[in-house]
């Protein structure tokens, strides 16, 4: 196992927190294993049964699909738990609802556009998000950060009510995807200095 709050320690953590193979008929992703749908296995180039899906495919899909597209390495440079966090909200609600709701936070902490102008809500992790990210960590530094955190996992819990709400069958999963979050709310604090 790689060391947690490093690129493989993130992507095994949620490997590992998705589970082996499940086809559960109320899940609309319908067949997974390890967290990958069927969709997204054979978009990845993925041919044989999902049960058989191994654990080393799993990461190379999360790294190619989830990791890369998200800029997932530049995030990390500036904070392995955001990099984490969004990885989570973005293998789980979608890459353009996780950065979406960035961009939205984003834009809301950059009083009025003083700090830096406000950026498309498009879902796209580009060259202006992450310049606005930067701008607002230029300014509010470290607590900045962590209350930034905070807010997407804010934002990722909001996601999981909605489309609980929407569909009713989404109930079943609410628990636990609200788990998934709190669960690590403490060591995040921690890790950014918020509590000892």
């Amino acid at each position: 196992m790689a060391e947690r709050w490093s690129k493989e320690g993130i992507i095994e953590s949620k490997t590992d927190l998705e589970g082996g193979y499940v086809n559960d008929p109320d899940d609309k992703g319908g067949e997974t294993c390890h967290g990958v749908t069927l969709a997204t296995a054979r978009e990845y180039g993925y041919t044989g049964k999902m049960k058989d899906l191994t654990r080393a495919q799993a990461f190379d899909i999360y790294d190619r699909g989830w990791w890369k597209k998200l800029k997932l390495d530049e995030i990390f440079a500036i904070s392995p738990l955001l990099a984490d966090r969004m990885f989570d909200f973005g293998i789980n609600a979608g890459r353009a609802n996780c950065v979406k709701s960035l961009q939205r936070i984003l834009n809301v902490l950059n009083n009025e556009g003083k700090l830096y102008a406000d950026i498309d809500t498009d879902g796209g992790m580009g060259p202006k998000t992450l310049g606005a990210l930067n701008a607002y960590l230029k300014y509010r530094k470290d607590e900045g950060l962590s209350i930034l955190i905070f807010a997407l996992i804010s934002h990722q819990v909001t996601y999981y009510t909605e489309i609980s709400e929407k569909r009713k069958r989404n109930e079943k999963y609410t628990y636990g995807w609200y788990g998934r979050v709190f669960r690590e709310m403490a060591d995040y604090a921690v890790k950014a200095g918020l509590v000892k």
